[in-house]
């Protein structure tokens, strides 16, 4: 009888933790602080608060517990605290969100009624269930508010905080307006092809550090090898190894920008064979060395 592949258990995900002001529970990130000092924030990961996501531009999917969700530009994404994520571009595609991490309890403490307050804990903490991710189409009120969240943020005009407390409550009631129409949650299925590679996807983000071949992720979808590649061609536009090799890449580019590990040991975590192969790739994809790229930067980071 053929040995079959061994499957092996999930690595520990990682938590980032939102210390948000007490008396402002809220807080924008941009693109540039995708990564920990630890690994890319682009793997699976969780957070202590609710994180409200905006698309600028760029096209590719969210896995939220276990489900991938496509996205496009003018998207808004929303995960609630706890809820295990990453956001990944498709191949050779440059996604730009903003991110909102916010306490919305916290924040309207004083403006939410009992009764919206126990809807709202529903909703952040999963007993109702929301689309994870809206595009400007399914509910464009949804995204102008988010939009309109991020534009106070960043220009801190006067009695902005008030805005922004004004602004998050008027999203929370759309939100659980949603919440309360079962019609929504019907027409969030999603395709049944897109499923089918959630296991290797999300196996992808939680061990790509270690070896993989196409069949041990083939057994994971239960499909065969000629089937998993044929979805990923269509749905990631990608072979399942190339991928891999991107998600690699880009934890590298995480631990090279935010850590101070050596070159030869950040190729080594990413999951590279040797260190020729990793600098083979990483100038194929990026242009130019590793080393090159780590000083390039991190003199464009220490300019803004």
């Amino acid at each position: 009888m053929q040995k079959q592949p061994s499957v092996l258990p999930p690595k520990e995900v990682k938590f980032c933790r939102l210390d948000l002001p007490p008396e402002f529970p809220v807080t924008l990130m941009r693109e540039d602080k995708w990564y920990s000092s630890f690994q890319a924030i682009t793997m699976v990961h969780f957070h202590n608060c609710l994180q409200i996501g905006y698309c600028e531009s760029g096209k590719g999917y969210y896995l939220v517990d276990g489900s991938l969700y496509p996205y496009r530009k003018d998207c808004i994404s929303l995960i609630p605290p706890k809820s295990l994520h990453f956001c990944a571009s498709q191949i050779n595609v440059i996604s730009r969100w903003k991110w909102l991490y916010l306490d919305p309890i916290g924040l309207l403490n004083r403006h939410v009624s009992p009764s919206n307050s126990k809807m709202l804990t529903s909703i952040l903490y999963g007993k109702v269930r929301l689309p994870c991710i809206l595009s400007s189409i399914q509910s464009p009120q949804a995204v102008r508010i988010v939009q309109s969240i991020i534009f106070e943020l960043e220009n801190h005009q006067p009695q902005y905080k008030e805005v922004v407390c004004a602004l998050t409550e008027a999203l929370i009631q759309v939100v659980m307006r949603m919440a309360e129409e079962p019609s929504r949650q019907e027409s969030e299925i999603l395709p049944a092809s897109l499923q089918l590679i959630t296991p290797a996807i999300e196996w992808i983000s939680m061990h790509y550090m270690d070896p993989v071949t196409v069949p041990q992720l083939a057994q994971l979808c239960h499909i065969s090898t000629t089937h998993l590649r044929r979805l990923f061609q269509d749905i990631m536009n990608c072979s399942p190894l190339k991928y891999l090799q991107s998600i690699r890449l880009e934890a590298a580019c995480g631990m090279l920008l935010y850590t101070d590990h050596s070159v030869l040991d950040i190729g080594n975590q990413a999951g590279f064979a040797t260190p020729t192969s990793f600098t083979r790739q990483f100038k194929k994809q990026y242009g130019t060395t590793p080393g090159q790229w780590r000083i390039k930067m991190t003199h464009k980071k220490q300019e803004h």
